[in-house]
């Protein structure tokens, strides 16, 4: 076991932060960017598979997404998440890695609230196409719903576009960030309500409702972060206090 760890850590020095685990890292992206949709697409019965929710006989069938194959589900998702925290990683170290902005702490967090965004719009739009453009696919208001749904993703992805470009770039505000977060934390909180609660095109497990609450959670995650730091509680402190320290001690 010694071997193996002293082997691990000598693999990993020559491996972790260069150009060849950027390439790797992209490469997995791209490819599981070119998998999921294929593996969620409920039309398959892949990953996913639609089911109507309302009773037989009823005027609607309110058509709806859920999980089919769990194993096959949870893994590839966990596998693209992966990989693309990897590569956030990466990209923040390589771009930004010798300056300490705002978001040093949560620029994984941003590409992952990118990700959700990016779920929900493609989510909302295949419920579009799907279930309202049919007659008797849903009601009105899920479709309304929905509707929301839309607008929040492509707003949450906008938004989490640039912030995590400059976050990356270690040019991020601290301000404008803190503002952003705040509304995406804002706007998810009705859209996860929406989506998920009673009428909602999102009340079956599946992509739908997990990317909404994975919007909620992860939008609450970065504005608690960022707003920490904005109101200079915690690392700055720390590490003001610990430079005084070792003033002291070189005086002495």
């Amino acid at each position: 076991s010694v071997v193996a760890h002293v082997g691990g850590n000598a693999l990993g020095s020559m491996f972790v932060g260069t150009i060849a685990e950027g390439i790797v890292a992209l490469i997995l992206v791209g490819m599981w960017a070119g998998c999921l949709p294929v593996v969620m697409d409920p039309s398959y019965g892949l990953g996913q598979m639609y089911v109507g929710k309302s009773a037989y006989g009823a005027e609607t069938a309110d058509y709806q997404a859920t999980i089919s194959n769990a194993n096959l589900y949870f893994t590839a998702w966990g596998c693209g998440v992966c990989a693309l925290t990897v590569l956030a990683m990466y990209v923040r170290e390589r771009l930004g890695g010798g300056v300490t902005g705002g978001g040093m702490g949560y620029t994984a967090k941003w590409y992952l609230l990118m990700l959700a965004s990016v779920v929900v719009i493609i989510e909302s739009m295949r419920f579009k196409k799907d279930v309202c453009a049919i007659e008797g696919g849903t009601e009105d208001v899920t479709c309304a719903r929905n509707t929301y749904g839309l607008i929040t993703g492509c707003i949450g992805l906008a938004i989490s576009f640039f912030i995590s470009l400059f976050s990356s770039l270690g040019k991020d505000s601290a301000l404008i960030t803190t503002a952003s977060s705040f509304l995406m934390a804002a706007l998810y909180t009705v859209c996860a309500g929406l989506l998920t609660f009673e009428n909602g095109p999102a009340t079956y497990v599946g992509n739908h409702y997990f990317s909404a609450w994975a919007g909620f959670f992860i939008s609450f995650a970065v504005f608690g972060s960022v707003l920490k730091e904005f109101l200079g509680v915690g690392g700055q402190q720390t590490t003001t206090s610990s430079g005084v320290d070792d003033v002291e001690m070189n005086n002495i």
